[in-house]
C-alpha cells in the first residue's frame, strides 16, 4: 500500500529550531545564576580581590596579558584571536588559542569540555549572549576564581594560597606572573606533592621553585618558564578601562 505524500512524517525545523533555542536559554541562565552567585557570595569562599576595584591586582594584570589581552574591547568573540589560529592551523596542522576568557566561562559553567564543531559554536553564540546580560568585570572575576591552576587548585585563591601560602591581592608581580602561567599548564600533581612535602614550602621566588620542578617534571618545568618570562611583561602594558 501506498502511503500518501501528506501522511508521511518530515522532521520539523521549527521543531528543531525551538529545541536549540530553549537548550540555549537554558545554558545562559545557568551561566548567568553560576556568575552571580560567585559575585554576590565571593566572601563565603575569602575572595580577596575585590569587584568594585578601580585598579587591576598584578595577578588580574597577568592573567589578562596572558589569556585575553582585547577581553575588555570585545563582545565575547574575538575575531583576531580566530585568524592566528588559523593561521597556526595551515603553518603546523593544529589549532589552539582561539577562546575568548568569555567562551572559557562558559566552559567552566556548563562543564562542557569536549572538542567539537556543534560545541564549539554553542560556546561562541553563549559567550556572545553572556556579555548582553552581565558585566565584564563580573565575567572575569568568576573565571580566576573558578578556573583550574593544578592539582586541587580551584580558582586563583586557592593556587596562590597553596603554592605561596598567600590572598590573591598580595601576590607581587612575579608571583602572580607565575600563578597566571599555570592556566594552560596546570601545577602537576607530583610537583605538587614532592613540593609541599620538602620542608621549603611555601617558597617566595616562583623561580625556586620551577627549578625545584626540573627534576619532576622537566618538560612541565621548561614551558611555565617560558609563560612566566612572558606574564611578566604585563605590568607595563596598557589595558583598557574596566
Amino acid at each position: 500500500m501506498k502511503i500518501p505524500p501528506s501522511k508521511i512524517h518530515k522532521p520539523s525545523t521549527q521543531l528543531s529550531l525551538k529545541k536549540f533555542l530553549l537548550g540555549l536559554n537554558r545554558d545562559l541562565d545557568s551561566i548567568k545564576d553560576a556568575v552571580n552567585w560567585n559575585r554576590d557570595y565571593g566572601f563565603y569562599f575569602d575572595h580577596s580581590l575585590q569587584l568594585n576595584c578601580e585598579t587591576m591586582s598584578n595577578l588580574e594584570m597577568a592573567v589578562l596579558y596572558l589569556e585575553d589581552r582585547r577581553f575588555y574591547v570585545h563582545k565575547g568573540i574575538e575575531l583576531r584571536s580566530i585568524v592566528r589560529a588559523l593561521k597556526r592551523l595551515l603553518q603546523h596542522g593544529r589549532i589552539n588559542g582561539i577562546s575568548t576568557i568569555d567562551q572559557q566561562v562558559v566552559r567552566i559553567a556548563t562543564r562542557r569540555f569536549e572538542r567539537s564543531f556543534s560545541r564549539k559554536a554553542n560556546e561562541i553564540t553563549l559567550a556572545w549572549l553572556l556579555n548582553l546580560h552581565l558585566s565584564k568585570r563580573s565575567i572575569f572575576e568568576y573565571y580566576i576564581y573558578n578556573a583550574y591552576f593544578g592539582y586541587r587548585m580551584q580558582g586563583c585563591e586557592v593556587a596562590s594560597r597553596k603554592i605561596f601560602g598567600l590572598h590573591a591581592s598580595d601576590l607581587n608581580e612575579r608571583q602572580a606572573s607565575f600563578i597566571a602561567s599555570l592556566l594552560p599548564l596546570p601545577f602537576p600533581k607530583e610537583v605538587y606533592q614532592r613540593y609541599t612535602e620538602s620542608g621549603l614550602h611555601p617558597l617566595d621566588d616562583p623561580s625556586d621553585i620551577i627549578a625545584f620542578a626540573e627534576s619532576v617534571a622537566p618538560r612541565w618545568s621548561r614551558r611555565v618558564m617560558y609563560r612566566f618570562n612572558i606574564a611578566q611583561q604585563a605590568y607595563d602594558f596598557k589595558f583598557r578601562s574596566l
